[in-house]
């Protein structure tokens, strides 16, 4: 039996117009978000986040297409906005429901000064600029990382493997990172090679896996991607699994024992 397991991969679902005409942007980021809120309260079930994909997947989206036609469903949306994600009503309100991940990363632990991460959103830091109109300072997670990842590769590299080199290490390039090609048309490929590796090898089953409060790769746009392929044999041969943590989930004891458990299985299967 062949297997895979891709870890937090960005499967999202295409998005026309930057999301102008398309629920589609909200209903990726909304379960994430509430997942993080869920997470804080001590809330965070299975069972709770399967409400919570239900209602995104029914009256959020409902709601998103109506938009202004329907103003009673909107200030109704609006309202279990707040509620499952706990954020200042005024907030929701004047997003319209509609949660930008940027937007709500300052947000979210603003009374405490701090950001949230976008790989988890409870991974916060000070934010150096409170007032500044977007942003400044770098990820939360990302620059508590950066320094002790580069000592521990630099240290791998040249004392390990014995590779000796005169070159800056950089464990994250930003110049890399400006010259990424985001092409639209790039980013769809992942998706109908999926489809195509699934139908030609009817053996093959593929794990999808997520950290629940992930906003980089949120777990929702592997849910919709996964719903929208046929059905070939067994329905169960491409599955998203999701556990507590945000995009390195496997940092956590109980989520990497859990993972573990879940692939043995899967490879188990015969």
């Amino acid at each position: 039996m062949n297997g895979a397991v891709l870890v937090s991969p960005y499967l999202n679902p295409t998005i026309e117009n930057d999301g102008l005409l398309s629920p589609l942007p909200w209903m990726v980021t909304l379960p994430s978000i509430t997942a993080a809120h869920f997470e804080r309260e001590k809330k965070l079930t299975p069972e709770a986040m399967a409400e919570v994909i239900a209602y995104t997947q029914g009256e959020y989206a409902t709601t998103l297409i109506k938009g202004h036609s329907d103003e009673a469903a909107t200030q109704k949306m609006i309202a279990k906005v707040t509620e499952l994600t706990g954020l200042d009503p005024a907030f929701v309100k004047f997003s319209g429901g509609r949660l930008e991940t940027g937007a709500y990363l300052r947000e979210v632990h603003r009374e405490e000064g701090r950001l949230g991460s976008v790989y988890d959103s409870n991974v916060t830091s000070f934010d150096p600029f409170p007032f500044a109109p977007e942003q400044r300072a770098n990820d939360p997670l990302l620059a508590s990382i950066v320094a002790p990842m580069t000592t521990a590769m630099v240290d791998f590299v040249t004392r390990t493997v014995g590779w000796k080199v005169d070159a800056r290490y950089n464990a994250l390039s930003y110049e890399v990172g400006r010259l990424w090609n985001r092409d639209a048309e790039l980013r769809q490929g992942s998706v109908p090679d999926l489809r195509e590796a699934v139908a030609a090898d009817p053996k093959l089953r593929v794990m999808i896996v997520h950290g629940w409060n992930d906003l980089s790769c949120p777990f929702m746009g592997s849910v919709l991607t996964v719903e929208q392929m046929p059905i070939m044999g067994d329905p169960t041969r491409v599955s998203v699994h999701e556990f507590p943590g945000g995009h390195m989930f496997y940092t956590r004891t109980d989520s990497r024992v859990a993972l573990r458990k879940d692939v043995m299985e899967m490879y188990g299967k015969h």
